[in-house]
C-alpha cells in the first residue's frame, strides 16, 4: 500500500512525468469544460465532447457521438464548449458536429454567424453551413438583420464564404 509520500514523490519523479507531453496537442486535447453544477446528462454530453476532440477518434466512432448528442439535445453545451474552446482546430471540430449531428441551432444564429466571418476558412466553412442547415423554424426578422449586420460589416479574408452567408441571410429575409 502507497503512502501519501510515495503518490508525492512518484508525481515528482522527473522520469515519470513529461510536462512536454501534456502540453502536445497531438497527443492530448485541451478543451477543459467546468463542470460545476452538472448532472448525469451534463457530464455525459461533455464527455462526449471530449472524446469528439481525439486526434485518434475514428468516423464510426465520431457518427455515434453526434447521434448521442442529438438524442441528448446538446446544442447549448456545444455552444459553450466552442466559446471555450482556446485552439481554433477544436472550435472547427465541435462547430462542425453542431451541423453533424443535425440538431436545430437557429436560436444561436448570431453566434455561428459571427464564426462564419472568422478569417480561418475551415472554421468560417463550418460555421456558414450551421447557418445554411439551420433555417427552420423562421428565424425572428431583427435577429437575421443584426446577423446580415455583421456579415456585411466582416472584414474576414474569405469573401466567398462572406458573400454565401449574406446571400443565406438576404433570401431569409424576404
Amino acid at each position: 500500500m502507497s503512502t501519501h509520500d510515495d503518490i508525492v514523490n512518484d508525481l515528482l519523479d522527473d522520469d515519470a512525468l513529461d510536462p512536454k507531453k501534456l502540453f502536445n496537442e497531438k497527443e492530448y486535447n485541451t478543451l477543459i469544460i467546468d463542470r460545476d453544477g452538472f448532472n448525469k446528462k451534463q457530464n455525459n454530453t461533455a464527455d462526449l465532447l471530449e472524446n469528439l476532440l481525439d486526434p485518434n477518434i475514428t468516423r464510426i466512432e465520431s457518427e455515434d457521438i453526434f447521434s448521442k448528442l442529438k438524442e441528448m439535445k446538446s446544442q447549448n453545451l456545444l455552444v459553450d464548449a466552442i466559446e471555450i474552446a482556446e485552439r481554433v482546430e477544436e472550435k472547427i471540430i465541435l462547430t462542425s458536429a453542431c451541423w453533424e449531428c443535425g440538431l436545430d441551432f437557429s436560436s444561436n444564429i448570431l453566434f455561428f454567424a459571427k464564426l462564419a466571418c472568422s478569417e480561418n476558412f475551415k472554421l468560417a466553412m463550418e460555421a456558414l453551413t450551421v447557418v445554411e442547415y439551420n433555417d427552420e423554424p423562421v428565424i425572428d426578422e431583427v435577429v437575421l438583420k443584426s446577423a446580415l449586420e455583421i456579415a456585411q460589416q466582416s472584414k474576414s479574408p474569405n469573401t466567398a464564404l462572406i458573400d454565401a452567408l449574406v446571400k443565406n441571410i438576404n433570401a431569409r429575409l424576404n
